[in-house]
């Protein structure tokens, strides 16, 4: 039976400077989100009476989540409706995201064709072009194409592929062993199913990375629908809470919190339950070649 080695003066200092670390950065992270639950659950008088740290009176004061759901003044959204838009908005450009960037890395990877390289060099010069310059010429697309101010807009704007989708989905690619393409092709398949049938479920670690990167952005996003559909029946729960902490809409600040609660508790969720798949999707291959 081995022995524990004796904790020299060195290694004693220096664990105690990771466990400092960690509790420190801990606070950081976890203080605003505790500032925000305490005060989301305290009356409007004691919202503005007291510290934003000091804990509610009572922690089961659900009154200001009743608000925030079932709101007094609207203003034209509801936190339900709000939730559907952005589902709904999210559903789409996310199929339409995974079907065009795995098609995409999958014709970049598989094919040899003259302008390949150019084609990859423009996607990341893209990267570089500031969205603030963009807005104008988009907005007259859009309008031309009859997809202004409607969800629809949304939808083409969050489709587009982005450089980072589309390295992922090319090194997933490069893992697969081109030999599969080569046996299927021997039994009589042809390049549409190949894709479909066999490499389309092989990404599937990469789609559940680039899913939960872009639900997260997409999600987040306040710019985009803000710019494009200003209504506030196609708000999205972005808009909803910039619309709600205005000047008149009559919402307390304590409701608004409620509401920043109840917006960011289906992202924790998520982040919880898929994080496994961040991790392997960004380190780990689907298949070894």
């Amino acid at each position: 039976m081995s022995r524990r080695r004796p904790l020299t003066p060195g290694k004693a200092l220096a664990r105690g400077f990771q466990y400092l670390t960690l509790i420190l950065a801990s606070v950081l992270v976890l203080m605003p989100l505790w500032s925000l639950i305490i005060s989301s659950l305290k009356t409007a008088r004691e919202y503005l009476d007291t510290n934003r740290i000091v804990p509610p009176q009572n922690w089961f004061n659900m009154s200001n989540y009743i608000e925030a759901i079932w709101p007094e003044q609207a203003n034209g959204i509801t936190i339900g409706q709000a939730f559907y838009n952005t589902g709904f908005i999210l559903a789409f450009s996310l199929v339409f995201l995974i079907l065009l960037g795995t098609s995409a890395a999958f014709v970049i990877d598989r094919f040899r064709f003259r302008g390949r390289i150019l084609i990859l060099a423009a996607w990341a010069m893209l990267v570089a072009v500031p969205g603030i310059l963009t807005p104008v010429s988009t907005f007259q697309v859009l309008k031309f194409l009859g997809l202004a101010n409607s969800k629809w807009a949304l939808i083409v704007l969050y489709s587009g592929v982005d450089i980072v989708s589309i390295l992922i989905f090319v090194q997933f690619l490069k893992n697969i062993s081109t030999e599969i393409d080569d046996s299927a092709r021997l039994e009589g398949a042809n390049y549409f199913q190949i894709y479909f049938r066999l490499i389309l479920p092989m990404l599937t670690p990469a789609i559940a990375t680039v899913v939960i990167l872009r639900t997260v952005g997409i999600y987040n996003d306040f710019v985009t629908p803000y710019l494009y559909v200003p209504q506030p029946q196609e708000a999205t729960v972005s808009m909803m809470l910039f619309n709600m902490a205005g000047f008149n809409s009559g919402t307390s600040a304590a409701v608004l919190l409620a509401m920043i609660v109840l917006v960011i508790l289906p992202t924790v969720i998520g982040f919880f339950i898929l994080q496994r798949y961040i991790y392997a999707g960004i380190t780990n291959g689907s298949v070894k070649g």
